[in-house]
């Protein structure tokens, strides 16, 4: 549930009692509440286009212990998180400071901000952390775990096929596809594992927050319908490259994500989880030329892509972080040939094939992940596979 950061009174987070530990009237200065959110992820082709903000669950407690003051989870290598106080007189400057809580790796950096009234929490490190705000007798804890959604690319399997048919042209059009949407029938398949570490002395704290996701785009898009005496019509992505594909509105949900092209075993929810994606994807061009009338009567060209093993928490689902990715391409050279009354044009495959990477790489292998948006992939609309406009020639 999203919340806006609205002051909390003084004593408000322990029943009666003031952020100090005593009963009012509090002392002042005095910090008594400590606010946090991470921004949502941007659009690639226009930066206008933002997801909204993650609020994360404030804390008003100064109990630094991972069960009395339960923490926040978040992806490691998402965005900052920036820290909001809460002071008695308002606007009061406090002192940060970031401390391991059951952890032995280093801190995440903190920088004060605003002359210390907030503060910007790094997300590169794995593992739960205390960030603490004093000022004066008053104290506020504020837990957090990062999770390492460690992808595994020697793990990975990736399988082409070059399935390439006609796909029920009709009198008016040629339609084609690359494969099948069942198993063994897909053009594009990969899978990798992953392995997630998270917060308190086991590292499971947090993990079972963290969802997996296949986020792709199309990168490249030189589809072509020939026809008779040298014209062509080009296929062009609505809005341009880099394309999110999706299976649904992209703006509500950017993943590939129907059971038929995505799975996460053995589930969701534990430390370590395959994850596999499928593709199949389709095209087709009117049997005329919009110009000259003339037949169509070969394709040429491909539709390459980009996919990626991405993750969100729970805690802050608009947060998209990405792991790793791979390229693939599904190229569809073939003839169109004619036959019946009236004629139907269908597709024959000829040099038609699918190009892939044998591994999915790491996009940073320092933080574990990053923002999707910096990693240069689209999360917002148009789509793929939402539709295509036609540039033709002459």
């Amino acid at each position: 549930m999203t919340r806006d950061f609205t002051p909390t009174p003084p004593g408000s987070g322990d029943g009666d009692k003031c952020a100090d530990g005593t009963s009012p009237p509090c002392p002042t200065p005095c910090i008594t509440q400590i606010r946090a959110k991470v921004a949502g992820t941007k659009g690639k082709r226009n930066p206008a286009n933002k997801r909204p903000d993650n609020i994360l669950r404030p804390s008003t407690s100064k109990d630094q212990s991972l069960t009395g003051n339960p923490p926040v989870i978040l992806v490691r290598g998402c965005l900052e998180v920036v820290l909001e106080s809460v002071t008695t007189p308002p606007n009061q400057p406090v002192s940060w400071a970031v401390q391991p809580n059951k952890n032995s790796g280093a801190a995440p950096a903190i920088t004060p901000v605003d002359g210390g009234k907030g503060a910007k929490l790094a997300t590169d490190k794995t593992g739960s952390f205390s960030v603490i705000g004093t000022l004066g007798a008053c104290k506020v804890v504020w837990n957090v775990v990062f999770v390492w959604v460690q992808v595994l690319p020697n793990t990975s399997l990736t399988v082409a096929r070059n399935l390439y048919a006609d796909a029920g042209s009709g009198v008016g059009s040629t339609s084609f596809q690359s494969g099948l949407f069942v198993p063994g029938q897909f053009a594009w398949e990969g899978s990798v594992k992953v392995t997630l570490v998270g917060g308190d002395s086991d590292g499971k704290l947090g993990i079972s927050k963290i969802r997996m996701h296949v986020l792709q785009n199309g990168v490249g898009d030189t589809l072509t319908g020939n026809y008779t005496g040298g014209g062509t019509a080009l296929e062009q992505p609505m809005g341009g490259l880099p394309v999110v594909d999706s299976n649904g509105n992209a703006n509500a949900n950017p993943y590939v994500w129907v059971p038929s092209c995505f799975k996460v075993t053995p589930n969701d929810t534990v430390a370590k989880r395959t994850v596999w994606t499928g593709d199949s994807p389709a095209g087709g061009f009117p049997a005329s030329h919009a110009n000259t009338g003339k037949p169509l009567i070969s394709i040429s060209g491909y539709n390459a892509f980009e996919a990626s093993i991405a993750s969100t928490s729970d805690d802050a689902p608009n947060a998209i972080c990405v792991h790793a990715k791979t390229y693939w391409q599904a190229n569809f050279a073939g003839s169109v040939k004619y036959s019946g009354t009236p004629p139907v044009g269908k597709y024959t495959k000829t040099k038609a094939k699918t190009i892939k990477q044998s591994l999915f790489h790491l996009i940073s292998s320092g933080t574990g992940g990053q923002d999707a948006c910096d990693a240069g992939f689209e999360t917002f609309e148009p789509r793929f596979n939402g539709g295509t406009n036609t540039v033709w020639t002459p």
